[in-house]
């Protein structure tokens, strides 16, 4: 029964493979958009959201992010700060394309990756990483004290004697 029902387990399997499905698709989005940059760059001006300047820097810049940003989510490398900057790219293309982007379109597939990112913001790569490996890497120095040393033989009973007179 433990196909149907699994209480108990690791996460890191489905983390290492929402790291790959969706960093994969960050990457391919953002080597798409940069290989056409002048046509990206033309899509966000034609939204007319924020001026030209804006817009071109914004053009410019997002598809080197998310290649740059989906590699480092792909090897699970920095893994918070990746993760944060890639919801953010995210959020922002929810707010300027809005919940629902076209008629027939149940919602915006992109508040799927912006759940992801949270995800791996808020839990970390998982054991499958860079992160981890860097982390078993650190060494921990313990400082021992030195101690008494510890006596085998039973303990002492010591007797003293009590003094019935209260007072001299």
């Amino acid at each position: 029964m433990g196909i149907l029902f699994k209480a108990r387990g690791s996460s890191s399997i489905g983390i290492f493979l929402i790291r790959i499905i969706v960093g994969a698709y960050t990457l391919s989005l953002g080597i798409m958009q940069a290989s056409n940059i002048e046509l990206y760059i033309s899509k966000i001006k034609a939204m007319n959201m924020v001026s030209e300047n804006t817009a071109f820097i914004a053009g410019f810049v997002f598809p080197f992010l998310l290649i740059i940003f989906g590699s480092l989510y792909i090897m699970g490398f920095f893994t918070p700060t990746t993760s944060l900057i890639l919801a953010v790219v995210s959020l922002l293309k929810i707010i300027s394309r809005g919940l629902f982007p076209a008629p027939g379109t149940p919602f915006n597939k992109d508040l799927i990756t912006l759940a992801c990112f949270l995800l791996t913001l808020f839990s970390g790569a998982g054991k499958i990483s860079f992160d981890a490996m860097l982390d078993r890497k650190k060494k921990v120095v313990v400082k021992e004290t030195p101690s008494k040393p510890v006596s085998t033989s039973p303990p002492e009973i010591v007797s003293e004697k009590i003094n019935d007179n209260p007072l001299p």
